[in-house]
């Protein structure tokens, strides 16, 4: 099954706070390199800011997740002794469940702002590295591409691409990102016809999701996480490099 592309929330936070004006009418449809790259300096800045905020929150919800089930657990000796009813029990056993969600939407966020600082960090660099030729493969401290020679199409590519990593490894693709999103919107990404898929380039699923796309000769860019040794943010990016486009509103 696909899934939109993850960090809708963190693609709101960046819209709100990058937001300007709309292009004036007679606008080139491209953005001059040099905006759009501080353009996605400041979407990285915003996101690791966002981040920060959220890493915060993290341990004021687990204090807050102790101390609702502390309460339950007692409350849960107190209905049994007939103190008190079973709707004052439950009250007990939805605010646990209320603040458990608190905790997993936060967790969640963090990993999409992840995923959404490292793919902006990924398109400056590769920016930043001389056109790789027809064929060429590379590998940085940082990522890897190849520029395959097949021509890669998000409609009928990522249908194959489904069935080839369902069939391998017997659950969905895990796609982050299909096609454009409002966070490639405000980072002047043309990202229509890619997609990211949510493995970590050195885990069994990232190797062989990318053995598999050499062989079909689809390009691809593998990145790592925004920090090293961890999964948070690392995924594989389908398609061509996503070229900068005119920034919209």
């Amino acid at each position: 099954m696909r899934r939109r592309a993850a960090s809708i929330l963190a693609a709101a936070l960046v819209a709100a706070l990058l937001a300007g004006p709309a292009p004036a009418a007679d606008r080139p449809a491209a953005a001059a390199p040099s905006a759009a790259g501080t353009r996605v300096s400041e979407v990285i800045a915003t996101l690791a800011d966002y981040r920060a905020k959220l890493d915060a929150l993290i341990p004021i919800y687990e204090q807050e997740l102790a101390r609702a089930i502390e309460k339950r657990e007692q409350w849960r000796e107190l209905l049994g002794r007939g103190i008190i009813s079973r709707k004052e029990f439950e009250a007990t056993e939805t605010a646990v469940a209320a603040t458990q969600q608190k905790l997993e939407s936060t967790r969640r966020s963090i990993a999409e702002a992840d995923h959404a600082m490292v793919e902006a960090t990924t398109a400056r660099a590769v920016a930043a590295l001389p056109p790789l030729g027809r064929g060429g493969y590379e590998q940085t401290a940082t990522l890897i591409r190849y520029n395959g020679p097949t021509a890669w199409s998000l409609k009928t590519g990522a249908v194959k691409l489904e069935q080839f990593f369902s069939s391998r490894f017997g659950r969905p693709l895990p796609v982050s990102a299909y096609g454009q999103t409002p966070l490639h919107d405000r980072m002047g990404l043309d990202h229509r016809n890619a997609l990211d898929v949510a493995v970590h380039p050195d885990s069994p699923e990232g190797r062989a999701l990318m053995e598999y796309l050499r062989e079909a000769g689809i390009p691809f860019i593998a990145a790592w996480g925004v920090v090293p040794g961890a999964t948070s943010g690392a995924h594989i990016h389908v398609g061509q490099p996503s070229p900068h486009i005119a920034i919209k509103k």
